[in-house]
């Protein structure tokens, strides 16, 4: 198989026209450890045959020295002559990285900003809200932006194997075109893989270079323990054994309302909401929250006393859970079909990236919760001008009452519902006693879950 000589991101494009705009600000790429923020600034600079300056702040300390002047011109003097390199301001991108390692270099974006518009500069860090808990400069509001990253998207991985063809044809499809049985089964199949190795960059790497589950699966458990080993370095902040027991607890909110009595047992819920939100912070965990979804913005009518999780990779979310890569790999039927928060999980983690790479990631649910009949629709999200309830299933069939409850009580005429199934659009009738309510069901396959947007508009 004819691999691709990298791996293709979509941040790439977006930098490119970043890079091209007249009026842009100093970026600042926001998203996990080993998501590959680095790797994309690099990859980008090397395919547009830009100059690329790259400083570590975590590697080369005496950095620190030289960003606290505030002066753009004698810290691109001083870097001249330590690199013996001529910077050309308007061919040229300065890439501070690791950033977090001394957070009062984001301050300095802003002279850069004001009195060297024509460099390009990006600032890339993990676990900057940590570091900025207590900065005591004044942050450089409108005169940077941001570009927030997570991992590959199953497309990118298609791509990273050298699946062309399939990529193309899911790019290309329409909604009434019949997907044949052998495509369907083949790219159910590659959705599977994907759901084992997740799409952090190295592991996908690995797997494409030798093809092994198994040492895909080694990689997984390493960025976990690189996780774990940042948590001690804020230690002083909060309970060191508390951070740990609340992150090996959250694959347990994926696809679930989070209760805190059951992530730390005796514990207030003012230390364990203290702590999740660190992890939000760090792009590690994400939250549903509940809206009531009566109209746009959904976040205007969100109840942030319910929630629940999704986690930042699916691969992460098998190893953290301790899910059995053999058991789910070779029994296709136990693994579509009894393993529901994993197709949650690999919808929720497209859907909060789906958005304009500039949009913090934002995702909510919809419940009702009422004596003996509760209702729930995993996911809303804003379509167009419309509020689009979106139901995930791990197999073929399943139930839709909650759908059709959210339906009719918000009068809505278009839904959405993943599953393995192959793509229909159908006129639904609603089940409800007494109810003859009306409206569109899309049903997709899983693999489609990149084309959402394109599909429902």
């Amino acid at each position: 198989m004819c691999y691709n000589v990298y791996m293709k991101r979509k941040e790439e494009a977006y930098l490119s026209e970043w890079y091209k705009n007249p009026h842009r600000k100093p970026l600042i790429i926001r998203g996990a450890r080993q998501v590959g923020k680095s790797t994309v600034v690099r990859l980008f600079c090397q395919q547009a045959g830009i100059q690329l300056i790259e400083l570590n702040f975590e590697q080369s300390y005496n950095l620190k020295s030289l960003f606290e002047s505030n002066d753009p011109k004698k810290i691109i003097q001083t870097l001249e002559i330590l690199y013996n390199v001529r910077i050309d301001l308007e061919k040229s991108v300065l890439f501070l990285d690791e950033i977090q390692a001394y957070p009062r270099a984001i301050a300095t974006l802003r002279y850069f900003f004001e009195q060297m518009p024509k460099l390009a500069v990006i600032a890339a860090g993990s676990l900057l809200e940590f570091a900025l808990e207590n900065h005591e400069f004044s942050m450089p509001v409108g005169r940077i932006e941001y570009l927030f990253m997570g991992p590959m998207t199953f497309e990118e991985y298609l791509d990273a194997i050298g699946a062309d063809q399939l990529l193309t044809y899911l790019q290309n499809y329409t909604l009434g075109e019949e997907v044949s049985e052998i495509i369907h089964e083949k790219a159910l199949e590659h959705v599977r893989t994907y759901h084992l190795l997740g799409g952090m960059p190295e592991v996908i790497k690995v797997f494409r270079e030798t093809g092994s589950l198994l040492e895909a699966d080694k990689v997984k458990y390493s960025i976990l323990n690189t996780y774990r080993d940042d948590f001690a370095k804020y230690g002083s902040r909060i309970d060191l054994s508390k951070l740990q027991e609340v992150f090996d607890k959250l694959g347990s909110t994926v696809g679930k309302k989070i209760s805190y009595v059951d992530i730390i047992p005796q514990e207030r819920s003012a230390v364990t909401e203290k702590i999740l939100t660190l992890f939000v912070n760090a792009c590690l965990f994400y939250r549903a929250y509940h809206s009531s979804a009566n109209s746009l913005p959904l976040k205007a009518e969100t109840n942030r006393k319910m929630s629940k999780g999704i986690l930042l990779d699916i691969g992460l979310y098998l190893a953290l859970s301790g899910l059995s890569i053999g058991e789910l790999s070779h029994d296709k039927e136990l693994f579509f079909s009894n393993k529901g928060e994993l197709a949650e999980q690999f919808i929720g983690q497209h859907l909060l990236y789906s958005q304009p790479s500039y949009m913090n990631p934002e995702l909510y649910y919809w419940r009702r919760e009422k004596a003996q009949s509760n209702a729930e629709v995993d996911f809303v999200i804003q379509q167009g001008n419309s509020v689009l309830p979106i139901e995930v299933k791990s197999g073929k069939t399943g139930t839709l009452k909650s759908l059709h409850v959210c339906m009719e009580l918000k009068k809505l005429s278009t839904a959405l519902r993943f599953s393995t199934n192959r793509p229909v659009v159908e006129i639904i009738t609603s089940s409800l006693p007494y109810s003859d309510y009306q409206y569109t069901l899309v049903t997709l396959p899983l693999y489609l879950v990149g084309q959402t947007r394109r599909l429902m508009k």
